[in-house]
Formats: structure tokens, C-alpha cells, sequence
């Protein structure tokens, strides 16, 4: 069977497109902190405003998604929404992090949540443009992982590589360290810099596939937005595949919040989680590489459980040593086996997508890649944005929601368990869905190379009907020229 393909680093630039929202992802990973302690707000309701944002996030998917599905211009699909989506989080994230102090305490809450929300709409529209995009590019089952692969590298840079640039590199030159105002503003213009020449690669990345050709769209099938509800209610595999994603996301994020105050205020080293992610930053990518690299050969679902398994086992053993104040190496080693089994079922996710889709082409007809990539996205922000609202009342629960906690200082044992709970309790809960989704996920390697070779058999059946109508055409031309003429 002939598979639509790309040149490999056509999809190694794209997979920047991840890496650009990744960037503001880490970043914004930091708001709570920085909202907290630079500009003084209260850990509570900045974590309600953050989730509140989530779902707003949420909410503007869907809409994006189908007027992405109806997009066919001058130029591309994708290209538009990447570029506008970025320079909107862009100008956002400099204007958050760079809050003028001079505001009052009504007016820091005011200007950082109406530049959160304009910044989550820019957001949407460039993740929407991962998912989707991925369907144009390649539909080869054996070629779709290496996005995951190129994925888990760029993100190994960014989480672990910012980690330490952050922690080890930025935060001693400054005086007072994470808690100078000027730190922040040097790391975010990083950041929004980074963000940038990604984006500008990934378009270079897609561009070739970006074209009408690539869309596979049946013209008899009109896309409505209630098409939505006959997606969510009929397609098995996207129930499944939104469960196990956004259960594992809302954990993950819930970590990411919480992992300064792990190495900080519970570790009592705040440089230690810098050195811990340049450490382990490269095996963990090369774990992860390898692990993705097996997809090819058992297919992405299998893969996902496989490492869905194994992260769980490890968070559990890691959060039994925290708990009974155990030895900070052995803590440190399960931290290290539980990223690096993420390194494999976080990325495959996003070609697991691109499967969903060629799914729903096969089960309806549909091509709306951007409908189900923004689908997807809009459950799993609704379930994920409860993490910063959990930590936020796990610091309440502390008794330290509104106040300035200090750097490698120890608080209490209350505060100690709430950040457990938070950084490993809350994935075990994850672990625990994702794996009762992936039993009524039928989407394995043998049932896609089934669906490919008919969506095949549709792509050539189209094309000679378009032949066909060209034909009819030049000879309908052909008799009035003919008449003309006479």
C-alpha cells in the first residue's frame, strides 16, 4: 500500500510546533509561584483563576477546531493559526511576567487574569495545529511515532534543560534568587524568544504538506459544528483515548506546579532540581527514544500501557519513601524511572490523535483533524484544570496559601504531605484511568493497518473521480471552442 509521507526532518521541524507551546507551557508552570511570591497574591485564588482559565482554554477548542476544519486558504490550514497563536502568547506571557509593581493589589489580579485570558486563546490555536497537523503530514503507521520520538527529545531539553537554566544557572546570579522580580523577566523573554524561532521552523516544517491535496476531504460530506456531538457520543476511541490522556495531564501538571516546592521546601534544595534535570535529562530522552522506537513494532497502544504500568509502579515506590522520610538517592532514582517511562506515554499521545482521526475518516467520512484534535483538547483542559486549583488547596491545607514561602526552608509536616499528595499520590489516580481506558481502546496496530488500507482505497477511488470530472470539463470546453469556432 502507498503511505502519504514526509521527508523525516520535515517532521523533526514540525514537531517544534509542540515544542513552542511546550516552552509557554514550562513557563506558565511557574504562575502560581510567581503570582504568589513576587507579586503577593493569594495561592487560592490564583489557583482558581488559573483553572478557571483551563476551562475557558477548554471552551474555545472546539470552536477553533471547526473553523480550522473549514479553513482551505492562500495559505495552508495550519500555517495562520501557528503564526498568529504565537505572537498572541508571546506578547502575553511578556506582559504577565513583567507585571508593573506600581499596580495595586486589585490591579496585579486584574492585569495578570485578562492577559491569561488572551494568552490561552493564542494557546488554542497553535496546539490545535499539532493535532491536526499531524494527519497531512504522514499517515504511515511505521513513520507517525518518529513525532513522538523528535517530540520526547525537544521536551527532555525544554523540562529538564529549563529546569537548570532556571535553578542552576539564572537563579544564583540574582540576588534573593527565585524570589528577584528581574530573574523573572530575563527567564520569560527567553522563553518567548525560544518560542518564537520554533514556531517560525515548524511552519517551514508542514509548509510543503499544507495544501488542499493533503486534506483528504470528501466534498459530498458537510461539515456541521453539531458534528461535535455525533464525534464524542459514537467514536469509541476518542472516549478512551480523552480518559487516559487527560487524567495522566492533570496529574502531570499537578507535578510540574508542585515540583519547586518538592526540591525546595521538602528537599530543602532548591538547586538540586536543576541538577537532578541535567543529570537525568539525557538518559531520559534516550529511554524515552528507545521506548518510542519499540512502537513501530507493537503499535502505540500497546506502548502507552506498557509504560502506563511502569511510570505507576514507580510513583507508588517513590511516594511510599516520602512518606516515611526515606533516603533522598532512592526517592531520586524512582523520580528519574517515573519521568522516563513518561518520556514514552506522554508524546505517543499526540500521533495516538492522528489515529483517532483516520478513524473517524473511516467510520463517517469526516476529515476534521483540527475538530478532533480540539475536541480532545477541550475535555482534557476541563479535567486537567483542577490541578492548580488541588494545589492550591493542598497549600491551604498547609495553612501556607497566602504567604511568601522562602526557599529551602522547611514549613511543616503538613506541608510536606500535601506536596506528596500532589506530586505523587495524584498520577498513581491517573495511572489508575488511563489503564481502565486502554481496555476499551481498539485501536491496535493490526486495526489500523486495516483502516489505512481503506482510507487508501478511498484516496484512489477520489482521485480518479476528480480525473473523471477534469476529463468531462476539457471536453465541454473542448465542444465550445468547437462552436466558437464555427
Amino acid at each position: 500500500m502507498e503511505y502519504n509521507r514526509s521527508k523525516n526532518y520535515k517532521i523533526a521541524m514540525f514537531a517544534l510546533n509542540n515544542s513552542a507551546t511546550n516552552l509557554m507551557l514550562f513557563l506558565f508552570g511557574y504562575y502560581m509561584y510567581y503570582t504568589q511570591n513576587i507579586l503577593g497574591l493569594s495561592g487560592v485564588i490564583i489557583g482558581i483563576i488559573a483553572t478557571s482559565m483551563r476551562i475557558f482554554d477548554g471552551i474555545t477548542d472546539p470552536i477553533i477546531g471547526y473553523f480550522l476544519d473549514k479553513t482551505d486558504g492562500k495559505y495552508g490550514k495550519f500555517r495562520p493559526f501557528m503564526l498568529i497563536g504565537n505572537i498572541i502568547m508571546l506578547v502575553c506571557a511578556l506582559a504577565i511576567f513583567n507585571t508593573p509593581h506600581s499596580f495595586g493589589e486589585m490591579g496585579r489580579y486584574i492585569w495578570t487574569t485578562i492577559f491569561y485570558i488572551v494568552y490561552i486563546i493564542g494557546y488554542t490555536f497553535q496546539t490545535a495545529c499539532t493535532k491536526g497537523g499531524q494527519v497531512v503530514l504522514t499517515n504511515d503507521p511505521k513513520q507517525r511515532p518518529l513525532f513522538s520520538i523528535f517530540d520526547t527529545i525537544y521536551n527532555t531539553i525544554i523540562f529538564t534543560g529549563g529546569v537548570y537554566v532556571l535553578m542552576s544557572l539564572l537563579a544564583p546570579k540574582f540576588e534573593d534568587g527565585l524570589a528577584n522580580e528581574r530573574l523573572w523577566q530575563v527567564f520569560s523573554t527567553g522563553i518567548v524568544i525560544t518560542s518564537g524561532v520554533c514556531t517560525i521552523l515548524a511552519i517551514i516544517g508542514i509548509w510543503e504538506k499544507d495544501r488542499s491535496e493533503y486534506f483528504n476531504k470528501d466534498a459530498s460530506v458537510k461539515l456541521k459544528f453539531k458534528d461535535y456531538f455525533d464525534i464524542i457520543k459514537n467514536n469509541r476511541a476518542i472516549q478512551m483515548l480523552i480518559i487516559a490522556a487527560s487524567t495522566d495531564k492533570l496529574a502531570g501538571t499537578a507535578m510540574n506546579v508542585a515540583a519547586i516546592y518538592l526540591f525546595s521546601n521538602v528537599l530543602l534544595d532548591s538547586s538540586l532540581q536543576g541538577e537532578f534535570s541535567a543529570i537525568t535529562g539525557v538518559p531520559i530522552a534516550l529511554l524515552g527514544i528507545l521506548g518510542l522506537n519499540f512502537s513501530k513494532k507493537f503499535g502505540l497502544k500497546k506502548m502507552f500501557v506498557i509504560t502506563t504500568w511502569l511510570g505507576m509502579v514507580s510513583t507508588i515506590v517513590m511516594y511510599i519513601v516520602g512518606l516515611l522520610n526515606g533516603n533522598v538517592l532512592v526517592f531520586l532514582i524512582f523520580m528519574f524511572l517515573q519521568k522516563a517511562f513518561a518520556a514514552v506515554s506522554n508524546p505517543i499521545i499526540i500521533p495516538m490523535i492522528a489515529d483517532v482521526t483516520d478513524y473517524e475518516k473511516y467510520r463517517t467520512g469526516r476529515f476534521v483533524p483540527g475538530m478532533m484534535g480540539t475536541l480532545f483538547s477541550f475535555v482534557d483542559k476541563l479535567i486537567s484544570s483542577l490541578s492548580t486549583t488541588i494545589v492550591g488547596f493542598c497549600l491551604a491545607y498547609a495553612g501556607v496559601s497566602k504567604s511568601i514561602i522562602l526557599p529551602n526552608t522547611y514549613v511543616s509536616d503538613k506541608f510536606v504531605h500535601a506536596i506528596l499528595f500532589a506530586y505523587c499520590a495524584l498520577p498513581i489516580f491517573g495511572y489508575i484511568a488511563s489503564l481502565i481506558a486502554m481496555k476499551y481502546y481498539d485501536l491496535t496496530k493490526e486495526k489500523m493497518e486495516e483502516i489505512q488500507k481503506e482510507l487508501s482505497r478511498d484516496r484512489k477511488n477520489s482521485v480518479r473521480d476528480i480525473e473523471k470530472d477534469i476529463e468531462k470539463k476539457e471536453g465541454v470546453i473542448e465542444c465550445i471552442q468547437g462552436v466558437e469556432k464555427v
